[in-house]
């Protein structure tokens, strides 16, 4: 059984070609920023960490989560992210499964879409193009769930490619498991990926359509119970319904020249700008050498009709917002998804051209990478802090809150330390302030009765406005104030400075008004 078993194995790897394994090469160099530092700037990375964190140590002595909290999964559309997490943490721990996940979303799209290339009849080698757009604004907020969802659509969108052309049995099992899977990664992807389904869809052969459609019913099922009957749905369907001034597209003399801010505006210097002046010009490169050569376009006729998604892309950046409730960025994330989607509607040129559009792709993608992971050390060296010695100083399965004045990067463009209170949850467990906790959409709750001053969810924008938080929203419930930069001025008789660092301060609360 076991030499059957190394057989097979064996036999497995040896199915790759070496330009298989140069591809998976490229996709390894992609993951490089995912663990390359211990804190990347990335905003809401301590959010995920914390929450895979209560997911898989709900019961774990020590972390006092069950003593809080009831977890909330059947609610939550996008839980195969945490899911997942929790999974991959029995055997790399939490902070490796969430890497491994990360690595996932950089390696995996790059992969994905070279698979959806093939299926496509289109040249492989267009998928280097994606590694500079990995690198883009959503990943520098930590939409990892949504981002994670990108590979997934790419996946399913060549699975079903494949289905359609040749239906086997093992095509329509990968199929729906990847159709539910991504719409339990995030409802964005999900709906990209449906709309490539109906677009590509075999219309026009009627007795097909019952078998063609059949994989997706289980997602399709799902994705109604959630819209009709989950808190989080019904918010998320009031996005087209219950239109509001949050809801507003913003104007085309604003939302135009917004695109590149949304897109690859990451840092502080202009070394963005010149990833973004590559990729245009290897775009044109591209368009220009292909033009003239004696060829049969060898892209399938399924290929036409998935042009469509890109420009439904653009259609929803200009007519959607930008939130609604607590659902934030919404109409910033089709930028992305546009320059993703349109990557297999390209021509690679062929022989001595197409060589040289392949090196400059690959330049460019290690360029953006190295560009990368040179700014996440410089953040780590530079401007993180002590964060390990504030939560060491903090007992375990404590309630802290996280009061963040410098949120700031003198890296990046965005705030990457808004949420750096959560690495306590994470190492330590207890209760974080800010937390998601109460919102409809989050894997957990607080139990009846537990929730922090004043006894509901925390509002939205707390974590953004610490000037506003006032002592009797601290004071008796908090043991801790976790805080950065200037600001906390506690009244005698309610907290104390336990410990000051390196751009880190500690308060405890006094024994004298312990509870």
């Amino acid at each position: 059984m076991l030499e059957r078993l190394i057989a097979q194995t064996k036999a497995y790897f040896r199915s790759y070609t070496p330009t298989d394994l140069a591809y998976i090469a490229a996709a390894f160099v992609a993951t490089a920023p995912a663990w390359i530092v211990r804190y990347p700037p990335i905003q809401d990375l301590p959010f995920h960490l914390a929450t895979i964190r209560v997911v898989h140590n709900f019961h774990s002595a020590g972390y006092h989560f069950d003593e809080n909290f009831v977890l909330t999964l059947g609610r939550t559309q996008y839980v195969f992210y945490y899911l997942v997490g929790s999974f991959l943490s029995y055997f790399v721990g939490v902070i490796g499964a969430n890497v491994l996940l990360m690595c996932g979303y950089l390696g995996g799209t790059v992969l994905a879409l070279r698979s959806l290339l093939r299926a496509l009849g289109k040249d492989e080698r267009l998928c280097l193009l994606a590694i500079p757009l990995l690198y883009n604004v959503m990943f520098l907020f930590g939409l990892l769930p949504f981002l994670l969802g990108i590979p997934l659509m790419f996946l399913a969108l060549a699975t079903a490619v494949r289905w359609f052309a040749e239906p086997t049995r093992p095509r329509a099992i990968l199929l729906g498991v990847l159709a539910v899977c991504l719409f339990y990664s995030h409802i964005f992807p999900f709906g990209i990926f449906g709309l490539g389904f109906a677009l590509m869809f075999p219309w026009k052969e009627p007795r097909r359509w019952l078998r063609a459609g059949a994989p997706v019913v289980p997602a399709l099922l799902v994705f109604a119970w959630w819209t009709f009957f989950t808190e989080a749905g019904k918010l998320t369907r009031g996005t087209l319904t219950d239109r509001t001034s949050q809801d507003q597209a913003a104007p085309l003399n604003q939302a135009v020249p917004a695109v590149y801010n949304w897109l690859l505006d990451i840092f502080k210097d202009q070394s963005d700008d010149v990833v973004l002046i590559g990729f245009v010009l290897c775009v044109l490169f591209l368009t220009a050498m292909a033009h003239g050569e004696e060829r049969a376009d060898e892209s399938r006729p399924v290929a036409r009709m998935y042009g469509l998604l890109p420009i439904v892309c653009v259609l929803l950046y200009f007519t959607t917002g930008e939130g609604h409730g607590y659902i934030w960025l919404i109409s910033q994330r089709f930028p992305i998804l546009f320059f993703l989607t349109i990557i297999p509607m390209l021509r690679m040129p062929r022989g001595f051209n197409g060589t040289l559009a392949t090196a400059a792709m690959a330049t460019l993608a290690l360029y953006s990478t190295v560009n990368v992971c040179k700014h996440f050390i410089t953040f780590q060296r530079e401007e993180v802090g002590d964060i390990d010695g504030a939560i060491d100083e903090m007992d375990p399965g404590k309630k802290v809150a996280a009061l963040i004045f410098d949120k700031g990067s003198k890296t990046t463009n965005w705030t990457p330390f808004l949420h750096f209170g959560s690495y306590y949850q994470l190492h330590k467990g207890g209760v974080i302030e800010f937390t998601y906790a109460g919102y409809a959409h989050w894997p957990f709750d607080f139990q009846p009765g537990k929730f922090p001053p004043p006894g509901g969810p925390a509002r939205l924008r707390w974590e953004w406005t610490p000037e506003q938080v006032g002592i009797r929203e601290l004071f008796p419930y908090y043991d801790y104030v976790l805080v950065r930069g200037n600001g906390f001025n506690p009244p005698p008789g309610t907290f104390h400075q336990k410990w000051h660092g390196d751009r880190w301060t500690v308060f405890e609360r006094d024994q004298a008004a312990a509870p």
